[in-house]
C-alpha cells in the first residue's frame, strides 16, 4: 500500500492534535503529587496503624512518584493527628491514616472532639480491618478468661489492663468485657499499642485486648498467652481459640480499621488519585503479605461507600457507648 505525502502529513497532523487534546486530561492526571506528601498517624511507632501506614506510603511512593513520608503525631487515642489534618490546606500535601478509634469511636465517646469525623475530612480508602484477642502475660496466673474475671471480682479496680488510649478499640473492649461479667478493671492508657504491648509483655499490666498483628509474633515468641478471641467469630489464624462469647461473656467484637483520609474538601481529583494509588498498592505481594501475616483482611471500601460505611460506624458506637460521655483531656 503507498501513502502520499498528504496523507502521511495529515496522519501526523492527526496525531499531534489527539497528543494535543489529551495533553490536559494527562496533566489532569499527573499534577498531584507534585512534592512529598505527609502521612499523619496518630499512634506511635511500631503499632499496627504505623506498620501499615509506612508499608502502604512506600507503595504509594512507587505508585505516584513522589515521597510518601509517615510523620507520627500520637496522643489523644489519635485525635490530635486527625485534628491536625482536619484544619490543613486541601492540597494534597498532607494525608492521615486514619484508624476507627479517632475517625468514628471518637465522635461517640468524647463531649469536647474538635472535629467532625464525617464533616471535616475526607475519606479515601480503607485498607484493611484488624481482629483483637484477649491477651495475657506468659507468666500471668491467669490460665482462662473466668480466672481472671475471678479474680477482678475479688479485688475489684486492682486488676490493671492496657489500651493504646482512652476510646480506643483496646478500651472499649476490656471496658466491655467488665461490663458484660459484671466487674471492675484499672485502665492504663498508653501513647500507642507498642508501649502498651512492651509493659503488658513485662507483666506491668495484667492483660489487654489488641490486634492480631500486634499479639501474634509474642504469642509465637512465648512471651504472651491468648485466652480468648474478641471477635465475634473465630480468628482465622487462631481457629482452636474461643470467643468471648462462646465463653458466655456477650457481644463483643472487637475489630479496628485503617484507611487513607485527606482534610475537608480534598479536591475531586486528588481523592482520584489517592484511590488508583491505593488500589495499585493493595496489589503488591509486600502489602498484602503484612496484612496477611498480621492477620488483617485487605478492604476495598472507597469514596463516597467509606463515608457511608463510616457513618454507620459512628451511630453504631453511639447506640453502644452513648453520646460524648468523656472529656478529651
Amino acid at each position: 500500500m503507498t501513502i502520499t505525502r498528504r496523507a502521511l502529513g495529515a496522519n501526523v497532523l492527526g496525531a499531534t492534535a489527539l497528543t494535543i487534546l489529551a495533553a490536559p486530561a494527562l496533566q489532569a492526571q499527573t499534577a498531584w503529587p507534585r512534592r512529598p506528601v505527609r502521612v499523619l498517624v496518630g499512634f506511635a511507632p511500631g503499632g499496627f496503624s504505623d506498620l501499615v501506614a509506612r508499608a502502604l506510603s512506600e507503595q504509594l511512593t512507587t505508585a505516584l512518584g513522589q515521597p510518601f513520608v509517615v510523620e507520627n503525631r500520637s496522643g489523644a487515642s489519635g485525635t490530635l493527628a486527625t485534628d491536625f489534618v482536619a484544619k490543613a490546606p486541601a492540597d494534597g500535601n498532607i494525608l492521615l491514616f486514619g484508624h476507627s478509634t479517632p475517625n468514628a469511636v471518637a465522635a461517640a465517646l468524647f463531649s469536647n472532639l474538635p472535629y467532625d469525623p464525617l464533616r471535616d475530612m475526607t475519606p479515601i480508602a480503607q485498607v484493611a480491618v484488624h481482629p483483637h484477642l484477649l491477651v495475657v502475660p506468659a507468666g500471668s496466673p491467669y490460665a482462662t478468661t473466668a480466672a481472671l474475671i475471678a479474680a477482678a471480682r475479688a479485688a475489684p479496680g486492682t486488676i490493671p489492663f492496657a489500651s493504646s488510649g482512652v476510646g480506643s478499640v483496646h478500651h472499649i473492649a476490656c471496658s466491655m468485657l467488665a461490663k458484660n461479667a459484671g466487674v471492675e478493671f484499672l485502665h492504663v492508657p498508653y501513647r500507642g499499642s507498642a508501649p502498651a504491648m512492651a509493659d503488658l509483655i513485662a507483666g506491668r499490666v495484667a492483660f489487654t485486648i489488641d490486634g492480631v498483628s500486634a499479639v501474634a509474633p509474642q504469642i509465637a515468641d512465648g512471651k504472651l498467652k491468648p485466652l480468648a478471641a474478641g471477635t465475634l467469630a473465630r480468628i482465622a489464624r487462631f481457629p482452636d481459640l474461643t470467643t468471648l462469647q462462646e465463653q458466655g461473656y456477650g457481644e463483643i467484637d472487637a475489630m479496628s480499621w485503617v484507611g487513607l483520609f485527606g482534610p475537608p474538601g480534598l479536591p475531586p481529583e486528588i481523592v482520584a488519585a489517592s484511590i488508583r494509588g491505593v488500589d495499585q498498592a493493595m496489589q503488591s505481594p509486600a502489602m498484602l503479605r503484612l496484612l496477611a501475616d498480621g492477620g488483617s483482611i485487605a478492604a476495598n471500601r472507597r469514596g463516597d461507600e467509606f463515608r457511608a460505611f463510616i457513618a454507620l460506624e459512628i451511630e453504631r458506637y453511639k447506640a453502644v457507648l452513648g453520646d460524648g460521655k468523656i472529656t478529651l483531656d
